[in-house]
């Protein structure tokens, strides 16, 4: 394994506590995250994916890819995440079975190369998300009897070979090499959601003999995977093994051997770019790499976006709301400082022995500030140790080495300048190792988790998106959560102070076509003059779904999806009666059901989401009735403001469950009125 230390986090984003929330602007904040009182699972008619993770297309081409998985019959669409056409063909009675489907994905020519994702969407929900690869170079599949030496599969330079690795047993691949040609030898594993720890060791055709020096494992940067560069003196055919570092495999261990004449980036660096600004782009890596102009996404729901070094690999770059430099040389006394504003940030590297950088800022008496330096979060191995020296070169702040997030708060005792020294903590240096300094003065500023990224309703109806808020650096005000992105979909909900969980409806316009549609949720807060806007993530169910990547790409961590589907068998309507209830008292909600003759069965109401201060007794619809009510009792402990109940109904269509989950159905807690004077009756002499 690599030596980077990654941060322990519980592999489910609803239940995280004390671990690194995403903010919108790519930083990680160490918060206590409350314990989400719900776990959501997909509805049990809704479709899933099974796809290998080395699944995808080649930029500009058309591919047919078989997705595999459960419920895939009545397919309606295919949602990708990269610019690209799918289309499902009609032939052969595609889309008919339920553990497969057919698609033809044609990906635009101006896509970047990296790791994207695909859903499909039928007429009774979406699927999960999982991998799809765009790369630069044509594919060839493993035929899985190239398992010895003496069997190795020939494979075209440049070219990627997909396969997956069985138990105690490798893959093998012929390649031809000229007379001074310079390989790349690079497995995506790891890097594409697979749980492949691969190596990669070549061997010579002829004699069958291991070229032990030329051997890669855990390549530093590339989150376990493996990258191999060499220049062949003489022309010939060599052998490419592929295999995991302690021999498992399975039918989760894919991997992509991509082989050409390319160059690897680790990184790249500057790592960030101020939104909407054009600045240039150049790579950290072994290899010398030639810089490229980019215009950087004004999007403000992005937290990086990603560049690639020409045939290579491609890298985040961090996106942020202030200005980035780019640490020059001289600077390895305090005498000798880079100015760096605030707030603003500093793409450094440690390209010495004993190198320490150092940065000029100027604070304000009593303005809190934090300080972070960011290097596993962009795929960078360095460890940085962050120090604060006021103007007589003391010390008065630290990062804390031992901290699984790399910041810091600093408050400046008096106005002055103070510079910041960074320098490695494991004393290393080299191309590779690079990080990302950032100084912002600490304000208002909100976390939202999302449980579970997906749902589904018909046309004209909804469902919802259960999320948890942190409010952060003293805010405890209101909270107004919004779906943004499809015009189809609408939906908003506001978070009084003192509430932490919440279930946003999502509501389908009457009159959408069936199909997957994506949006985002939405957080906005108002505090001190300013708007705080951030966006729900899911980086632990993320890294979850992608074998427990370490650094999943961030623009994956808010993409949601709702299926919208024919009208189902059943619907369901929730009224509060009253809307609004005083707290210390009860109330009901009235329950109606509308069934076609499949669903005559039992209709059982589940509680996915009911305020642990506002119990529901819950009683299912008997068989063949259309009517039923819950009973909340409202605690006198309940927070006040718009509270959203949330139940699943199930019945049996056809021998096998169905479900659905209508949007929250709001009620308004309210403190206990009280008596008006006027009104009282005289008291009695």
């Amino acid at each position: 394994m690599s030596r980077r230390r990654f941060p322990s986090m519980i592999a489910f984003a609803g239940f995280a506590l004390g671990v690194g929330i995403v903010l919108s602007n790519g930083e990680r904040e160490a918060v206590a995250q409350p314990k989400a009182p719900v776990v959501i699972t997909p509805a049990p008619q809704a479709p899933t994916i099974t796809t290998p993770a080395n699944f995808g297309a080649k930029v500009g081409e058309e591919v047919e890819i078989t997705l595999t998985g459960t419920n895939l019959a009545d397919a309606t669409g295919v949602l990708l995440s990269c610019p690209a056409k799918a289309t499902i063909p009609t032939d052969n009675k595609n889309g008919t079975e339920a553990a497969k489907l057919r698609v033809k994905v044609t990906v635009d020519p101006k896509t970047t190369v990296g790791l994207y994702t695909v859903r499909v969407a039928t007429k009774h929900g979406v699927s999960n998300a999982r991998p799809f690869v765009v790369d630069s170079f044509p594919a060839v599949a493993s035929t899985a009897a190239n398992r010895t030496k003496d069997t190795a599969q020939a494979l075209p330079v440049p070219g990627v070979a997909t396969g997956s690795v069985a138990a105690e047993t490798s893959e093998f691949y012929k390649v031809k090499v000229s007379a001074n040609q310079k390989l790349t030898f690079e497995v995506l594993a790891r890097r594409i959601g697979s749980a492949l720890d691969p190596i990669v060791v070549l061997h010579d055709a002829k004699t069958k003999r291991e070229l032990v020096e030329l051997y890669a494992d855990d390549t530093p940067g590339l989150q376990g995977d493996c990258r191999l560069t060499h220049t062949f003196k003489e022309a010939g055919e060599i052998l490419v093994e592929v295999r995991d570092t302690t021999h498992r495999g399975g039918a989760n261990f894919d991997y992509r051997l991509r082989v050409g004449e390319f160059v690897g980036a680790t990184t790249a660096f500057p790592l960030a770019a101020q939104r909407g600004a054009a600045t240039s782009i150049g790579f950290a890596g072994p290899d010398t790499i030639a810089a490229i102009s980019v215009t950087a996404p004004k999007d403000p729901g992005l937290a990086a976006f990603h560049v690639a070094p020409g045939a290579g690999w491609s890298v985040p770059v961090l996106l942020t709301d202030y200005p980035q430099i780019t640490e020059q040389e001289p600077n390895d006394e305090p005498a000798k400082t880079n100015k760096l504003a605030v707030p603003g940030g500093a793409s450094g590297r440690f390209d010495k022995a004993k190198d320490v950088d150092h940065f000029a800022i100027t604070g304000k008496k009593g303005q809190k500030l934090v300080i972070s330096a960011q290097t596993f979060e962009v795929n960078s191995p360095a460890e940085v140790l962050v120090r604060v020296l006021d103007a007589k070169g003391a010390q008065v702040a630290a990062s804390n080495p031992a901290a699984p997030v790399n910041r810091f708060e600093f408050t400046p005792a008096a106005d002055g300048d103070f510079v910041i020294a960074c320098e490695h903590q494991n004393f290393l240096y080299g191309p590779d190792e690079v990080y990302l300094l950032s100084v912002v003065p600490a304000g208002p500023d909100l976390a939202v988790l999302v449980t579970f990224d997906r749902g589904e309703a018909p046309a004209g109806s909804g469902t919802g998106v259960f999320a948890t808020v942190t409010r952060l650096n003293g805010y405890a005000g209101p909270v107004e959560l919004s779906i943004e992105g499809d015009a189809a979909l609408s939906g908003k909900l506001t978070l009084a102070p003192g509430q932490t969980f919440a279930y946003v409806p999502v509501l389908v316009k009457a009159g959408t076509a069936t199909g997957g549609y994506s949006f985002r949720l939405q957080a906005t807060a108002t505090a001190d003059g300013a708007t705080v806007t951030r966006y729900g993530t899911m980086l632990d169910a993320v890294k979850a779904n992608l074998g427990g990547m370490p650094n999943p790409p961030q623009a994956m961590l808010n993409q949601l999806a709702p299926g919208v589907t024919d009208k189902p068998p059943f619907e369901i309507k929730f009224t509060a009666d009253p809307t609004s209830i005083e707290k210390g008292k009860g109330g009901k909600i009235l329950v109606e059901a509308t069934r076609d003759k499949t669903a005559d069965g039992d209709i059982v109401l589940a509680p996915l989401f009911v305020p642990p201060t506002a119990p529901a007794a819950v009683k299912p619809i008997p068989k063949g009735q259309t009517k039923g009510e819950i009973t909340v009792t409202v605690q006198p402990a309940a927070p006040a403001g718009q509270t959203p109940f949330v139940f699943r109904a199930t019945t049996t269509i056809a021998g096998k469950p169905y479900a659905i989950t209508p949007p929250p159905v709001i009620i308004d807690i309210v403190d206990p009125k009280k008596a008006d004077p006027k009104k009282e009756e005289p008291k009695k002499k």
